[in-house]
């Protein structure tokens, strides 16, 4: 039990710089709350990391008494670590003093957002084969932070759970189109109608035909940013860096077919895949990269953003030399390109899309979303 009286102005001060919550690491929990009855009231303790007794927890004969009311030398705790971090044998000055360090570096850069920087977070998810969407509220927010917050405690969902059927049906994609318009329709257009320029923050994970269909839908909303999953780190934070990536547009020499364009991004696409789809009669457009197609291609928003400006380039070349006909899509790429694809679509002068996914149980590459 600590013998000190910890200054009013301290005490404040601790409060302040560890936002409420409790300072051991992964805890986290707020101190001014009560979880249960939502009350206000102050469940914390503050702990010395050098106790302020020699005798104490790490104490010291010289150092206890000098940093018995340092603001350095106190942690803000919840009661469970309050009593935890007794055992100096694990909890060593050292160990404690990152744990403060990494929290109240963690409150600064969060409260050094900007106030107008909030953003919507908008999850969508999709049953992939027989696997869930693993999306959380959570992961999402901690993608945000360094450039906005959430805006409200709760994401927008336009996920249709419980699916009895899978992506080799077509009861699926005509049951998932249709609640992907209907929720967006319920949860977002009002937003829109009301003059909303609210900043959308978009996480999604579904078969691509449908990222396709949701990237179209987000094209009236403005300030929109699209995340990625990463496999290596497992994160949905954009990475500062990446390998040195070339989009390379490949064109067929006879163009005078059924336009098709092939997306070998995240893997290749062999053009025998498309003839067994489609039969002899394709002019296949491809975009790629330089290098071999992989999971994880897209690591920052400036590949992103060369994405987006590719495809653009696309969509033209081939309308000048297509026409208006449909236009047949056949995508193996990263869930943000896919979204990016959508949003680049034009309903007004582009060509029709029809979209195909690759499915062993229909045999490869099959018809699912038409998007007009």
């Amino acid at each position: 039990m600590s013998d000190t009286k910890i200054s009013p102005k301290n005490q404040n001060l601790l409060w302040a710089i560890s936002g409420g919550r409790c300072e051991y690491a992964g805890c986290n929990k707020i101190l001014h709350t009560d979880i249960l009855t939502n009350k206000k009231r102050n469940s914390a303790y503050i702990a010395h990391i050098v106790g302020d007794k020699p005798t104490g927890p790490r104490g010291d004969e010289e150092r206890s008494k000098l940093l018995a009311n340092d603001i350095n030398n106190l942690m803000l705790l919840c009661d469970t670590h309050h009593r935890m971090i007794d055992d100096e044998i694990i909890y060593t000055e050292t160990c404690l003093l990152e744990m403060k360090r990494q929290h109240e570096e963690r409150i600064r850069r969060i409260t050094d957002i900007a106030p107008n920087m909030s953003s919507e977070i908008i999850l969508y998810g999709a049953n992939i084969g027989i696997n869930n969407a693993p999306l959380s509220y959570q992961s999402a927010c901690e993608a945000l932070l360094h450039d906005y917050y959430p805006a409200s405690d709760s994401a927008i969902e336009l996920r249709l759970k419980n699916v009895p059927f899978t992506d080799d049906t077509d009861t699926y994609w005509k049951m998932e189109e249709a609640n992907l318009c209907e929720q967006f329709k319920l949860q977002i257009k009002p937003r829109l109608m009301q003059g909303n320029t609210d900043h959308y923050s978009v996480f999604a994970l579904a078969p691509q035909p449908l990222l396709v269909k949701l990237g179209v839908l987000l094209n009236d909303l403005n300030n929109v940013k699209v995340y990625q999953k990463h496999r290596e780190p497992s994160t949905w934070k954009w990475q500062t860096t990446s390998p040195d990536i070339e989009y390379i547009l490949r064109e067929p020499a006879d163009k005078t077919k059924v336009p098709v364009l092939v997306f070998s991004l995240s893997a290749t696409v062999t053009y025998d895949r498309i003839q067994k789809a489609l039969g002899g009669n394709a002019s296949i457009w491809e975009i790629t990269i330089s290098g071999t197609p992989h999971n994880d291609v897209l690591k920052t928003e400036v590949l992103l953003s060369d994405f987006r400006c590719i495809v653009r380039n696309t969509f033209d070349k081939i309308k000048s030399h297509h026409g208006c006909t449909e236009l047949h899509i056949f995508p193996a790429m990263p869930v943000s390109a896919s979204v990016e694809l959508g949003r680049v679509w034009m309903p007004k002068v582009d060509m029709p899309m029809v979209i195909y996914d690759a499915n062993k149980a229909k045999n490869d590459f099959y018809k699912t979303i038409t998007i007009r």
